[in-house]
């Protein structure tokens, strides 16, 4: 077997695959048709963000098994191509896990110390200003950390080290990881915000976390309070972010990662107090080295039909599903995106149940080997509720791993009905806080629907913004909530009610538009409704 190498690539990853006896050529600076004339000699191959495998690249794959992407972003590889050949994609996450830790250090010690100011101040100023350099320590403060990871985790370690205390908040961590770090896990966002002197941000950017650091939460901080931003950019907003540095609301941040990049006139720079880098979390020697090696591992593990991780591409060729069964597959995954928007707390179960004969048989064959047996339907309703709440690198392959890494216990079975239900998709998650239950069908004009939500019986498409409302079942309810969407011009789609003897009602409210936060709170005054969210497919 032989694999080529079209970037460079540290050569610690190389070595390793020389050791297990597979020949690596290096090839660099081929142009799209030179690549695809020689492809297919390859067992794999290994890229990084400068070459592009795009459909006609992919035309004449021969023997080509695996592609490797030593890094994280994918977007220079048609995947979807790629799944159609059979062929596995595999990148290498968590690789600068280290060397983000501890630039997010190096970011505090820097807002704390003035370390770059004073640095030029002497250097290139010549100016001896003691004084205008007083510093304030790490020691004795508290650090709140928005995403326990493996990079939060990393942080917290060195950041206890210095003396400071922990705080943490990330809905997905289980109590008993924090308490082995020595972190105390809040509930509430809020609390961060309040508690903290400096906080800092490890979270993948997602439909939650998008804009989560804007003039409301800032406002919430401690006066002077420090922000570091070296996870994505647009955790924090940056107008807002700017606007509270000007008024000294925020006294310094650090930030490495930003809404737009290259960042070369972003108003941001123009603080003293803002401690900038060009987007460097991975740039270490150490990391690169990482990169490679992890990825060597997992291509070599994949050509020689060992376990293997970080492939991110669908281990089933959608092509060769049914019509039926592919309308099942994504559903499965508006089901997971539901749930995840739907339940509350840190989730430790996962259970998929197919009901009725069109899951008897297996749907489809492999594309290739995976280290696990999962039915699509159950990967596709992992990903649907993994990357909806937990991280923006959830793919089908790795959803199961993802699951894993989280604690989370995903099991799949199968039965013959379901109550009234012949056939029928069921998702069960289970939190520390509650079991939620959602069950899905296809009607045999192929049309999708939703069916039950726990003990609720409702028929609404996963499709469009809706209103979620859990109230007590009494007369004027509808009336009033009818009333309030009307006075803000939010027009009222469609109304799915269901009632329960408990006494209590939901409704799926479908909307034109997304529903601003003050509908919503609006909403949520109304005396006899219990809960209100807003459920975008």
């Amino acid at each position: 077997m032989k694999i080529l190498v079209t970037e460079h690539v540290a050569q610690e990853g190389l070595d390793y695959i020389r050791k297990n006896n597979i020949e690596v050529e290096e090839k660099f600076n081929l142009t799209p048709q030179e690549l695809a004339q020689i492809i297919g000699d390859y067992d794999a191959i290994i890229t990084r963000s400068g070459t592009r495998i795009t459909k006609e690249t992919l035309e004449n794959t021969g023997k080509l098994k695996v592609i490797g992407r030593a890094g994280v972003g994918v977007d220079s590889i048609d995947i979807a191509e790629a799944s159609k050949k059979g062929i596995i994609v595999i990148n290498a996450p968590g690789a600068n896990t280290i060397a983000a830790a501890e630039l997010t250090l190096g970011m505090m010690l820097n807002a704390l110390r003035k370390l770059p100011t004073a640095h030029y101040s002497l250097k290139y100023e010549r100016k001896w200003d003691r004084k205008k350099f007083m510093g304030v320590e790490l020691s004795g403060k508290t650090l709140g950390i928005v995403g326990l990871g493996h990079v939060g985790s990393e942080v917290a370690k060195r950041a206890k080290s210095f003396g400071a205390k922990c705080l943490a908040y990330d809905p997905y961590i289980k109590k008993s990881k924090a308490l082995d770090l020595g972190v105390e896990l809040l509930e509430n966002f809020d609390e961060i915000l309040e508690r903290s002197d400096i906080i800092t941000f490890h979270t993948p950017l997602t439909k939650e976390t998008k804009n989560m650091m804007t003039k409301k939460a800032i406002d919430k901080t401690r006066e002077g309070v420090i922000l570091i931003n070296c996870a994505r950019g647009g955790i924090i907003n940056e107008k807002d972010l700017y606007d509270s540095i000007k008024s000294g609301k925020v006294a310094a941040c650090g930030i490495d990662t930003f809404e737009k990049e290259p960042a070369t006139d972003n108003p941001l720079l123009d603080l003293d107090n803002v401690f900038v880098t060009p987007h460097i979390g991975a740039n270490s020697n150490e990391s690169q080295i990482n990169v490679s090696l992890i990825l060597a591992q997992q291509i070599v593990n994949a050509l020689l039909g060992k376990p293997y991780q970080n492939a991110i591409n669908i281990p089933f060729i959608k092509d060769k599903m049914s019509k039926e069964h592919r309308l099942y597959f994504d559903l499965a995954e508006k089901m997971g995106s539901l749930a995840a928007q739907l339940t509350e707390g840190r989730p430790s179960q996962i259970d998929i149940v197919m009901i009725g004969a069109r899951f008897e048989e297996d749907v489809v064959e492999k594309a290739f080997d995976v280290p696990f047996n999962y039915q699509p339907f159950t990967i596709a309703a992992l990903k649907g509720f993994l990357e909806f709440s937990m991280s923006d690198s959830v793919s089908y392959m790795n959803a199961p791993y993802v699951a894993k890494e989280f604690d989370v216990i995903v099991s799949e079975a199968k039965a013959k009905n379901y109550e009234n239900y012949n056939n029928l998709l069921l998702m069960k998650i289970v939190t520390d806080k509650q079991v939620k239950t959602i069950g899905a069908t296809l009607f045999e004009d192929g049309t999708q629907k939703i069916v039950l939500v726990d003990e609720f019986r409702t028929d609404i498409t996963p499709k469009g913004i809706y209103l979620y409302i859990i109230n007590k079942d009494r007369p004027g309810t509808i009336g009033k909530i009818g009333t309030i969407l009307g006075n803000l011009s939010i027009n009222i789609a469609g109304f799915h009610l269901s009632r329960q003897k408990t006494g209590l009602a939901m409704s799926f409210i479908e909307l034109d538009t997304q529903p601003s936060q003050e509908a919503i709170n609006l909403l949520k005054k109304i005396e006899d409704i219990e809960l209100v969210k807003a459920i975008v497919f």
